[in-house]
């Protein structure tokens, strides 16, 4: 061993082993009384959390406003994440009746057999929502990252369902994309992610288990909840802000995302496929930090969609404007929607 490498050893790997070995410790004692970490339970588990249940399976489902106003469904990002980092997003409800909703097997809605975990799915539980909700009234759509996807999807399988649509930087739309997004991913892989992925892990053991699947759900919840800022997706200096993720779900990751990042062509779908069919407003927010922003839409998004759309740019903002800069966002989506 050089003594460079003794060095980082000392200084980086031997802290992190010594903090491991006192975590430990400290959960083998309290294991003796039941385990250390509590993650946040379903509404399969907690019946206090507020659902919808809909074809025989129960969306976990915020709702605020007055359900005489608009129907705005809020879809959030992932796959495999929760809506509440877009609850900066309520005081739309002030003119709207407002949706949130946990996809299936994600956030608080109920883990179910990954082979209900694919991009059709998704869209019929986002169709089965719509349904639900619209009372046969048009309804307004706002989608984040993953979440815009589905809402591309959505307005190109159902138009006439959908009067405004909001779409905020999705990362991928068709195969070309596919491509494109997991090459400038590829490029921001960190190393020092391996040890923080190790130091959760070491706490599976210790992790209470309702439903099977908190262990993992746990590390990715941990992952995604990292301070990060810069490339890819974020201004210099800039972090994800207060509101973090509850509970992800790995699963859905690992069934819809994971497979696309190990290879892009698994991605076969084109989710724009029919959109020239929408008659309604439709807005495109892209940032100006993120790599899949602004540049990126204009290169391979915009041009997929109908000529009413319009493509907004958000300046000094990275992927997660909606949550860092709330009062813009509201503003700008209020303003839209009206």
């Amino acid at each position: 061993m050089t003594m460079s490498t003794m060095n980082t050893y000392m200084y980086l790997v031997k802290p992190r082993v010594n903090a491991l070995k006192n975590m430990l410790l400290v959960c083998i004692i309290l294991l003796s009384v039941s385990a250390c970490i509590e993650m946040p339970k379903t509404v399969q588990h907690n019946k206090s959390l507020p659902f919808t249940e809909i074809a025989g399976y129960k969306f976990h489902t915020p709702i605020m406003g007055n359900e005489d106003d608009p129907v705005v469904i809020v879809i959030h990002g992932g796959p495999g994440v929760d809506h509440q980092p877009l609850k900066y997003l309520s005081p739309l409800s002030d003119d709207n009746y407002l949706v949130f909703y946990d996809q299936r097997g994600t956030g608080l809605s109920p883990r179910v057999d990954p082979s209900q975990l694919t991009v059709e799915q998704n869209l019929a539980d986002l169709n089965l929502i719509v349904e639900h909700f619209s009372q046969g009234r048009k309804v307004k759509l706002i989608g984040h990252s993953w979440g815009a996807m589905l809402v591309s999807g959505y307005i190109s399988s159902y138009p006439e369902k959908v009067s405004h649509a909001v779409i905020v930087e999705p990362g991928i739309l068709n195969p070309e994309s596919s491509q494109a997004f997991v090459d400038i991913m590829s490029e921001y892989q960190d190393v020092s992610r391996i040890f923080t992925l190790l130091k959760y892990m070491s706490m599976y053991p210790f992790i209470r288990k309702y439903d099977g699947e908190e262990g993992f759900d746990y590390v990715m919840t941990k992952l995604i909840n990292r301070e990060s800022s810069g490339p890819p997706y974020q201004c210099e200096g800039q972090s994800k802000g207060n509101k973090k993720f509850v509970r992800a779900g790995y699963d859905a990751f690992n069934q819809m995302l994971k497979p696309v990042m190990d290879d892009p062509s698994m991605f076969t779908h084109d989710l724009t496929a029919g959109v020239n069919n929408y008659t309604g407003k439709l807005m495109l927010i892209s940032s100006e930090c993120s790599l899949i922003g602004y540049d990126f839409q204009e290169k391979y998004h915009i041009n997929k969609f109908p000529p009413q759309a319009i493509h907004v740019k958000a300046e000094n903002m990275g992927h997660n404007m909606l949550t860092l800069n709330p009062k813009w966002s509201v503003s700008t989506i209020r303003q839209f929607l009206n």
